[in-house]
């Protein structure tokens, strides 16, 4: 489960506040709570997409730890409306995975979630019908600043924005999550390398330029069940600011859609207004959010979470740098002298990469950078291009 749907496992019990009268100070209190702590967390949705499909399985923390708790050594099945049972393997980290085949999922039919737990425990769901989601209209992006909390005098960067149509009417219910892609470049370009000795040193090959994909954190839900047309105009989806450098180069993001029934969007618009929504005291209060997860073998056992099918369509859109100043990780050369030898650096930080700073006369000096500065895989990325980047 991502850390932003997590986030509901701390707010299962009501926070209270310790006021005396009007002139007294408002002090916070921490209650010690553990009836929560220690529950299944199921989080999983089935597509209409072949391929590998992800349940994750956990357990939820103490009210006061932020803690991911995996739980491995599961038995995880998902059971059709006519017998058909689809086993997911462990992966570790709580991930289970099965593979889907072309006429495995189909319209129409509904699916339902087992998990046996490490202690014996039998979990079912109840049966979710998978429909179809409808195209998304499109994606747009508009930049505009933000302002927040942290930052009053506002952000500047990209608000993302969905708008969707049913025009037979049957969706009502909408959830959608998100990829983000970007660009990102390494300054530097190597000349040597030190490892106890100078070497000239060039990599195997192009690592100047790569792409990062994230999911984005979050919850995004719409519903028109309160208005005639099945029509979404302008859902706000996630903001990119400047003060990342995610909007350097070039940014991409893809929208999934999915159709949801009623009863997983209410858990899953229940749990957006409590990680995302939630203000003071005086607002809301955090609540038991009711999934559709059950212990079968003991009803007095309570689990946590919601099993869910979806058709699924996407979209997706690019953005070019803004005119703005946007942030970039800084790289800074250490120029090597002679009262600062390459020799200086410690084995733990080999290899040493350098560049060449270019001197009168055609000389030329050499200069040590963090490996990222020279390397962009060092950050986690892929060199090689995304089939659907485009410029």
């Amino acid at each position: 489960m991502k850390q932003s749907q997590r986030k509901y496992v701390l707010g299962v019990i009501a926070i209270f506040m310790v006021m005396g009268g009007l002139h007294r100070c408002v002090e916070p209190f921490t209650p010690q709570i553990k009836k929560y702590s220690n529950l299944l967390v199921v989080d999983g949705t089935l597509t209409n997409e072949v391929g590998t499909q992800v349940i994750t399985v956990s357990r939820s923390s103490n009210y006061n730890d932020a803690e991911f708790i995996a739980e491995n050594g599961c038995t995880v099945t998902v059971q059709d409306d006519e017998g058909n049972i689809y086993s997911y393997a462990g992966k570790g980290n709580g991930k289970y995975e099965a593979e889907f085949y072309q006429g495995d999922l189909q319209y129409g039919r509904a699916y339902m979630l087992r998990v046996i737990a490490n202690d014996g425990e039998v979990f079912e769901s109840d049966y979710q019908t998978l429909r179809p989601a409808p195209p998304i209209d499109s994606v747009t992006a508009v930049y505009e600043p933000r302002i927040t909390l942290e930052d009053p005098d506002g952000l500047k960067g990209y608000q993302f924005f969905v708008s969707t149509s049913d025009p037979g009417g049957n969706t009502r219910y909408y959830r959608w999550s998100m990829e983000e892609t970007w660009e990102y470049h390494a300054p530097f370009t190597v000349a040597y390398m030190w490892d106890g000795a100078l070497h000239d040193f060039s990599f195997p090959d192009d690592r100047s330029t790569c792409w990062m994909t994230m999911d984005v954190p979050g919850i995004f839900t719409g519903t028109t069940r309160d208005i005639s047309e099945d029509v979404l105009k302008n859902v706000k989806l996630n903001y990119v600011s400047t003060q990342s450098d995610r909007l350097k180069w070039r940014y991409s993001l893809l929208v999934r859609e999915y159709a949801l029934s009623a009863e997983a969007y209410e858990f899953w618009s229940g749990l957006q207004k409590q990680t995302q929504e939630t203000g003071g005291l005086y607002e809301s209060q955090p609540y038991m959010i009711k999934g559709n997860i059950t212990c079968i073998s003991n009803p007095d056992v309570k689990a946590l979470g919601f099993f869910s099918t979806s058709g699924v369509s996407e979209k997706r859109i690019f953005v070019n740098p803004p005119s703005d100043y946007v942030y970039e990780l800084p790289c800074l050369g250490d120029t090597i002298t002679p009262r600062n030898p390459i020799e200086d650096y410690p084995a733990s930080a080999y290899p040493v990469y350098l560049f060449k700073i270019p001197l009168p006369m055609g000389r030329h000096t050499m200069a040590a950078a963090e490996r990222r500065c020279f390397d962009c895989l060092e950050r986690g990325g892929t060199n090689i291009r995304p089939d659907f980047w485009v410029y």
